[in-house]
């Protein structure tokens, strides 16, 4: 991974015009990447890619959205409206700023990142990871009146291939309880996301797993078609489960994530 670091920023320095201007590394600095967690996610499930993306000389923000890192009783408090709030100030401070944004979210991240997006035409590119677009439709039925009645369910096991390794590289704090009424929360939201992903123009890159068992892979595909841009970018993957960003595959994902905001990037310079 280190020598792909290398390599990508020996290309974006060569490509930058040479003397006279302003370095690649500088220019880099004025893209702030923003990086969004997943549902009942942290921001330790970002920060290898976050590490990567200031190695290239990016300026970075690994967000917590609300509700997380916190407790349980926190995170029944809150819901899309409040994380999609979070990541919206976030990328108006930073416009205000004279910064351009690129959005690369994972999960529930991934579906903000897009509907924000769509909203804000100014946003540079999304970095879609793994995005929810409609998960199971009965399954939201069933939330809505059971959370009446049962306001907590056990949280599901991190859906990843390389379980042991994961616990080697990564200290995991999620929660062990889901608050139902924050899954009905992004359930209720993703009717809109779906509407409003033809009004996206911004680049986009699409990253979806084949093994996923929480986003099912048609989620993926189905966002890629929706999109309005024609700047758009799809990657499969074979053997990952959910987790992408810390799985079996994950240095192919920072490599195209990595890519991706190279060019955008240097699109925009």
């Amino acid at each position: 991974m280190s020598q792909l670091i290398e390599r990508l920023a020996f290309d974006a320095s060569s490509s930058s015009g040479g003397s006279g201007g302003e370095t690649s590394k500088g220019s880099r600095q004025r893209t702030r990447c923003l990086l969004a967690h997943g549902f009942n996610g942290e921001p330790v499930d970002m920060c290898e890619l976050d590490d990567h993306l200031q190695a290239l000389g990016f300026a970075t923000k690994n967000l917590l959205l609300p509700g997380h890192g916190t407790s349980v009783r926190d995170f029944a408090a809150h819901g899309w409206a409040d994380w999609f709030g979070a990541v919206e100030t976030e990328v108006e401070q930073a416009q205000r700023r004279g910064e351009r944004v690129i959005l690369i979210g994972h999960s529930m991240g991934a579906s903000v990142g897009l509907a924000l997006a769509a909203r804000n035409q100014r946003v540079l590119g999304v970095a879609a990871l793994c995005p929810p677009l409609s998960l199971n439709p009965v399954t939201y039925q069933f939330i809505r009146t059971v959370r009446q009645f049962i306001p907590y369910i056990p949280s599901w096991r991190e859906d990843i291939r390389d379980r042991r390794g994961a616990r080697i590289r990564y200290t995991r704090n999620a929660y062990p309880w889901t608050a139902l009424s924050t899954v009905e929360s992004l359930l209720a939201a993703l009717p809109a996301l779906r509407h409003a992903l033809p009004a996206l123009q911004c680049p986009v890159l699409v990253v979806c797993a084949r093994r996923d068992h929480v986003v099912p892979l048609r989620d993926g595909l189905e966002t890629f078609q929706l999109l309005g841009t024609e700047d758009k970018e799809l990657l499969v993957l074979e053997h990952s489960y959910h987790a992408v960003t810390k799985d079996v595959e994950r240095h192919r994902v920072f490599e195209r994530v990595l890519r991706f905001c190279q060019r955008v990037h240097s699109a925009s310079a």
